[in-house]
């Protein structure tokens, strides 16, 4: 592992931290992130700056189409179009599902914990929902938050790792 790879992974999960604790991710950070990437292509000679563009591009429209649908904040397509530079187009497939998987896992965590803490059973969130689904007079106040930058963190550890 080289300089640039370290502090890519120090920045990410710093970035990874900031979303769990405050749900917010510093502009800052992903700016940092995204100098640390350029210098790492820079510096260890990347060929293919077309694949690494694309794949930045390919992960920020796609999850700029989320953004719009309001199930992505702007600070995790900031990080997306930042992490698909780092991955170019080759890996973003793969990495992307092991994104995905994790956050999956981590929201159902998110949700088991938001059930536990709202003190309304399990099967009166059940029919609100469904009500809500039917129904659209029923609003159903309380939103789930999950951060996304802790799935990225992990979905492109466990990639790195398994590949």
């Amino acid at each position: 592992m080289n300089v640039t790879s370290l502090l890519f992974w120090g920045a990410l999960l710093a970035i990874g931290v900031s979303d769990a604790q405050r749900h917010r991710i510093p502009n800052k950070m992903v700016l940092l992130l995204m100098l640390i990437t350029v210098c790492h292509l820079f510096v260890y000679g990347i060929t293919q700056w077309s694949d690494h563009l694309l794949g930045g591009l390919l992960a920020f429209f796609v999850s700029l189409l989320f953004y719009w649908k309001r199930a992505m904040a702007a600070g995790d397509v900031k990080l997306l179009f930042v992490v698909g530079l780092w991955l170019g187009l080759d890996q973003l497939a793969g990495a992307s599902a092991y994104i995905i998987l994790a956050g999956g896992v981590i929201g159902c965590f998110y949700l088991v914990q938001f059930l536990a803490l709202s003190g309304i059973s399990w099967q009166h969130n059940v029919k609100s929902y469904y009500y809500q689904r039917v129904s659209y007079k029923f609003q159903y106040h309380t939103k789930l938050v999950i951060p996304f930058a802790p799935a990225v963190v992990i979905g492109l550890a466990s990639y790195y790792y398994l590949h």
